[in-house]
């Protein structure tokens, strides 16, 4: 049974992925430091020039942060709010058989 969109049930879809996607913000930000890092360490040894090196390591940065923003969204498809789920519906009337 489909259930109204209130601004209570909307709170808790929004808190339960606010805190986890802080959480993956903050893996994103630990692990892109590391691989900057390393880039960094790497280029710098071959004699790139730092703004070069920064040019290199910031879209990468980015890409990282937005493949682990998935990962928060994942958890809460399924979750158990009490009086609902959030669950992915066909808007399919039948299931087409093969």
């Amino acid at each position: 049974m489909e259930l109204d969109v209130t601004w209570q049930r909307v709170v808790k879809v929004w808190w339960a992925y606010l805190w986890r996607n802080l959480l993956a913000l903050v893996a994103a930000m630990i692990l892109g430091g590391i691989v900057g890092f390393v880039i960094g360490v790497v280029l710098g040894a071959a004699g790139v020039a730092p703004d070069t090196i920064q040019l290199i390591a910031a879209p990468i940065g980015g890409v990282i942060g937005l493949l682990i923003s998935i990962i928060p969204m994942k958890m809460i498809l399924g979750k158990d709010f009490g009086e609902f789920r959030l669950v992915l519906a066909s808007n399919e009337t039948h299931p087409k058989s093969s």
